[in-house]
């Protein structure tokens, strides 16, 4: 409840103003001035010109939305700065950004260029013009925030006007739009009173001064709002006192600069306050925020409420931060001249002020501020002890920045004490694939670890030791180690406590994974269940998802279309139902995509893919990027669009870091070769899978299957790839000798992906084989095959994979329908298939023309078009006035774009392509 409230303070709309602001007052040109037909609004002006004022009056004359965002010192941090950001324009547009709020609320801090983006683009989709307006943005000085931010006010999408209320002239891009008349710029001097205003202003305070007595505040003050405001406090009594000499005297004495004549105001108001008030203002000095029961805790007092409302009412420049008026601020001038008098005067006693509101705040469950207070008042115990209690939800939060100040700010000798920290961060680094940035803290974790090895483990040092482990756990199993893994998150369980909740679905989620590689399916099954279970009691999302994803990607790798999708669907829809989505939501997405491709029900997959590929980037999952792109690519060529599958092939490709598991580098190969076969480029696909160890020179010879281990699904798409390519070069010419080994692997495969219960695999594996009998002749063997497959395919309605395949499936199904060869429900079955493979597959002559995806540049066209009249490569050097050299160059390039070997099959391939 308090967390809500206080976040209610910082995001108005529109702002309450305070009591004793002067809006009636401001000069009339001022608020004519600003103008909407301008993209941007500046105002900036040194403290107490009465900024906010100026823009409070302003708003409450419009008929639009308006969303405000109060800023302070620690929103200088880019996640909880976009998270506020986000949030302030959901208070007028509450569907704004849902899904960059997912990622940010979940702690994924996107890239640069990323946020930006997500920001303008959803900007574009308001239904209405807005104004947005930020306010203190002098506090705002973190490069990637003001980088972000220079980008959208360089791209400021005509829906928005944005407001900047500052103290000095921040450091963005403004001078394109100075210099288009794009944006309208309030100074100091625009903001100052007149002396009509001041007079004015001074009766309506209940001080009324000779027009003599006016001029000579006017020119100590300069129309300075603040300084007026704290005059007209500290005159107040004087008058009342009915002694105008006094009055001329008190305002003759005012001198210095505005920060001294303010000070010296400041003082005449205190010490013209009752003692208990005075004692009051300086305690909670400090407060950037007060309530009632914040102040009563810090002051002893027990009629905190009571008295900022006295104090409110007194016009004492106490500004109510929530229309009812439970939380409130001073004036920055006034608190920053009240601190400066409460270190004067309390000295030490400061310390003790800041310890109990650190205390407040961690009771009321708010540890950021109760680790800024401990971390003030130098009580180095209590801040450790807060950090080390949440810094796991900080960084779960992406408060990376905000961590690291923390730390840093504490000494050294006690950060020793915080290895809960580095274990935060690295986990943080983990779960977005960054294994180079969790290093250091790892290293330092395991320094830690092997200092306390040789003693008892208490609980707290059990659970950080279990913590630990899950993380080994879960590196073990990325490098293969699955049995290694396995031990390690059984020994990360038999350390911590029952009720550790989050350790322990974090230690049953690695545990899962690690039996599921080693085909032990139903430990797998229990070990997930009791993962979505304990993250559900613990609310940790992160490790509710990867197990949910988890259980479905093992039911989908079984066959169990259904079943996966059945388990990931609910979870989605519940977060789709939510205010937010989180990133980590991607990998059900993706899965979702997966399952809908099987079943040909190509947008609602190309919706689930794309949805998932965007959270993924937005949250830095580069794994769930790569195989979102690598499922596009597949879902494009189904459809026949080779340029865009080669397009986002080529996107995955790009991404692959040598650190990244095996296996994700194995989906991307196999599709590599399935899209250069579709393109009729054997030689790229043969290349690809030489690195891989398959040999396709005579004899053909491949890699062993594993013995130690079961077939897994990416292994076995890899090893379907190779022999996919055996099939294309047989078909073109290659000795049929060699679909003796051809055959040896499939029927390896095949025992395999049965033995590990890997379906999706057997059922493509029983398609390419059945083709190599057909090429052999063999037809009993390949209806035999067929039947298999159109067996395995036809209770969870796999389709996609006899699509893959192409024609020469087609035409082998519609003969085993002529020959009434199938009865229903595999009849049926083949039907759906074949009227998918009709739908979705490009005729084979267009086929054809489409493979040509990277074009002749204007060079190599000039030199096919010489060529084709029969030039010799000497007389098209001497016709275009290069070398004989750059001739060979630009026909070798030709040659490889072409797919061919000779001038003969240049002009020919050219000829089918319209390039001639």
């Amino acid at each position: 409840m308090l967390k809500s409230s206080l976040l209610a303070t910082k995001l108005h709309q529109p702002p309450r103003p305070a009591k004793w602001v002067p809006r009636p007052y401001l000069s009339q040109h001022l608020t004519e001035g600003l103008n909407l037909k301008r993209k941007m609004t500046l105002v900036s002006a040194p403290a107490g010109f009465g900024k906010t004022s100026c823009i409070c009056a302003w708003i409450n004359t419009l008929d639009f939305p308006v969303a405000w965002l109060s800023l302070e010192t620690a929103d200088d941090d880019p996640l909880r700065f976009f998270t506020y950001f986000v949030a302030a324009l959901q208070t007028v547009f509450p569907i704004y950004g849902r899904e960059i709020e997912g990622v940010l609320q979940a702690g994924q801090l996107p890239p640069e260029d990323l946020i930006s983006a997500s920001i303008i683009n959803d900007l574009l989709e308001l239904g209405a013009y807005t104004l947005l307006i930020l306010d203190d943005f002098h506090v705002i000085q973190d490069p990637f925030i003001l980088r972000v931010l220079g980008t959208l006010i360089a791209n400021l999408p005509s829906q928005l006007h944005l407001v900047l209320i500052t103290r000095e002239d921040p450091p963005l891009p403004l001078s394109r739009l100075r210099a288009n008349n794009l944006m309208t710029e309030i100074r100091a001097r625009d903001l100052r009173f007149s002396r009509g205003d001041m007079g004015s202003f001074l009766k309506a305070q209940g001080v009324s001064l000779s027009q003599v007595n006016i001029d000579v505040l006017e020119d100590k003050t300069e129309g300075w709002i603040a300084g007026l405001q704290l005059a007209a406090i500290a005159l107040q009594p004087i008058w009342r006192a009915g002694k105008e000499s006094d009055l001329s005297g008190f305002i003759a004495n005012l001198s210095g600069s505005n920060r001294l004549i303010v000070s010296y105001l400041t003082e005449q108001v205190l010490n013209h306050q009752p003692e208990d008030v005075r004692r009051f203002l300086l305690e909670t000095a400090m407060l950037d925020r007060l309530n009632g029961d914040l102040c009563n805790a810090v002051t002893g007092r027990s009629d905190g409420r009571f008295l900022l409302e006295q104090l409110y009412n007194a016009n004492l420049f106490l500004i109510p931060l929530d229309d009812d008026r439970r939380w409130y601020r001073y004036h920055h001038l006034f608190a920053d001249l009240l601190r400066d008098h409460q270190y004067n005067l309390l000295g030490e006693e400061t310390a003790i002020l800041h310890q109990r509101a650190s205390h407040w705040y961690a009771q009321a469950d708010m540890p950021g501020e109760a680790i800024a207070h401990a971390l003030a008042a130098a009580d180095y115990e209590h801040a450790v002890e807060l950090i080390e209690c949440h810094a796991m939800d900080f960084i779960m939060r992406g408060y990376v920045n905000t961590m690291n100040g923390w730390v840093q700010a504490v000494p050294e000798q006690w950060q020793s004490r915080s290895p809960r920290t580095n274990l935060a961060i690295v986990w943080m680094h983990l779960l977005r694939g960054d294994y180079a940035g969790a290093s250091p803290y790892l290293e330092r974790l395991r320094v830690t670890l092997a200092n306390t090895a040789e003693s008892p483990l208490g609980e707290a040092d059990a659970s950080l030791h279990a913590d630990w482990l899950v993380i080994q756990s879960l590196l073990l199993y990325k490098e293969g180690n699955a049995v290694e893994s396995m031990a390690t998150a059984e020994k990360a369980l038999s350390l911590v406590a029952e009720e550790n909740a989050r350790v322990r679905s974090f230690a049953y989620y690695a545990l899962a994974s690690a039996c599921q590689v080693r085909a032990e399916y139903d430990r797998a099954l229990e070990s997930y269940q009791l993962a979505i279970e304990l993250a559900c009691v613990s609310q940790n999302l992160v490790a509710e998802m990867l197990s949910v994803n988890g259980l479905a990607q093992m039911a989908f790798e079984q066959g169990r279309l259904h079943l996966a999708f059945e388990i990931a669907a609910p979870v989605v829809e519940r977060l789709e139902q939510s205010e937010s989505l989180p990133p980590i939501s991607a990998i059900a997405y993706g899965l979702l995509g997966e399952v809908c491709l099987q079943w040909n029900q190509l947008e609602q997959a190309r919706h689930y893919i794309q949805r998932s590929l965007q959270l993924s980037m937005l949250g830095g999952y580069n794994t769930a990027v790569i195989f979102g792109h690598v499922a596009l690519s597949r879902l494009a060529q189904i459809e026949g669009d080779l340029a865009t599958a080669a397009r986002e092939l080529q996107t995955a490709s790009e991404m692959l870091p040598a650190e990244l598991p095996e296996y994700v580098q194995q989906e991307v190969i196999a599709q590599e070769v399935n899209l250069s076969l579709v393109r009729n480029r054997p030689a790229a696909a043969e290349m690809m899978l030489e690195r891989e160890g398959f040999n396709f020179q005579d004899p053909f010879t491949f890699p062993s299957l594993p013995s130690e281990q079961n077939l897994s699904h990416s292994l076995g798409l890899l090893y379907n790839s190779s022999l996919r390519l055996l099939i294309y070069l047989i078909r073109n010419g290659r000795s049929l000798l060699d679909l003796e080994q051809g055959l040896a692997l499939a029927n390896q495969i095949i025992a395999a992906a049965h033995q590990g219960q890997q379906i999706p695999v057997a059922l493509q594996t029983y398609l390419l084989r059945a083709q190599m009998y057909a090429v052999l002749g063999d037809m009993q063997a390949s209806q035999a095959d067929y039947l298999s497959a159109l067996e395995l395919a036809e209770a969870e309605g796999f389709i996609a994979v006899f699509i893959e395949e192409g024609f020469p499936v087609a035409k082998d199904l519609t003969r085993l329908v002529q020959n009434n060869q199938l009865q229903p429900p595999l009849s049926n079955n083949v039907g759906s298939i074949l009227a998918a493979i009709t739908a979705n597959q490009l005729p084979e002559a267009v086929h054809e023309v489409s493979s040509l995806i990277e074009p002749l540049s204007d060079r190599e066209v000039e030199v096919l078009q010489l060529i084709a009249e029969g030039l010799t490569y000497k007389q098209i050097a001497d016709r275009l006035f290069i070398s004989l050299n750059t001739v060979r160059y630009h026909v070798k390039a030709l040659y490889g774009k072409l797919n061919v070997n000779n001038r003969t099959q240049a002009i020919a391939m050219a000829r089918r392509h319209q390039i001639l």
